[in-house]
């Protein structure tokens, strides 16, 4: 504790000369305002600096508030070094440890939690990924169904268009061969087999003479009737 004598002349005639001062004028107050106010904390508070730095300036007032009627003034109430009776000591080492076992095991409960509770996030996140793969995948199957089908049915009607123009182009061929002068136009087919032959050697008289500058006798000799005959 900082003090110091504010007037000389009222110690002397309120304490008394020499060190009367200490004796019957601080010592007896300061014991009992430390306890007043540094008492009131506990053992935990006791070691939080700003508390107990706090309860000493209220020493301190509470100090000036008698000693500053007989001439003394505290500057500071200082607690630095501060020790307890071993048994308070040992009480308080042993709750300190109970209290970091507490700590630590709800600090590990909680851990515990938090990982339980990672995992299942984990878990539930692949799950969620599994059956998103599997709807992407169906989703693919389906897109390739209906690719195929669509190229099928494509095929198909291309198919059917060419089967039904290749028979429209029989069924106009056969109308046409049907119709006036295909009896002619198979004589003239006949007639260009010559064009194949560099030597033909047939009889040019009697009644089944050939003579192929006679284009009606060819046409005769293959049976090939006329326009408009029946």
């Amino acid at each position: 504790m900082l003090y110091h004598i504010k007037d000389p002349y009222l110690v002397f005639t309120t304490i008394g000369p020499g060190t009367l001062y200490e004796d019957n004028g601080i010592i007896p107050k300061a014991e009992p305002a430390l306890k007043e106010t540094l008492g009131k904390l506990t053992t935990e508070e006791f070691y939080n600096s700003p508390m107990r730095v706090k309860k000493a300036e209220e020493a301190k007032d509470q100090l000036n508030m008698e000693l500053n009627l007989k001439g003394i003034e505290v500057d500071q109430v200082l607690v630095r070094y501060f020790k307890y009776s071993p048994e308070i000591q040992k009480n308080i080492e042993a709750k300190k440890l109970q209290d970091q076992m507490v700590f630590t095991n709800r600090a590990a409960a909680r851990a515990a939690k938090e990982e339980a509770q990672l995992k299942k996030i984990v878990q539930e996140g692949m799950v969620i990924a599994a059956v998103e793969m599997e709807n992407g995948k169906a989703y693919v199957t389906r897109k390739i169904a209906e690719k195929d089908l669509y190229v099928r049915s494509i095929k198909a009607n291309a198919d059917l268009l060419v089967k039904l123009a290749e028979a429209e182009r029989v069924r106009l061929k056969n109308a046409a061969l049907k119709g006036i002068g295909s009896d002619r136009m198979v004589g003239l087919k006949m007639a260009q087999a010559y064009k194949g032959l560099d030597l033909i050697i047939l009889p040019s008289d009697g009644a089944h003479g050939v003579n192929p500058l006679d284009l009606n006798n060819t046409l005769q000799l293959f049976d090939v009737r006329k326009r408009g005959e029946k």
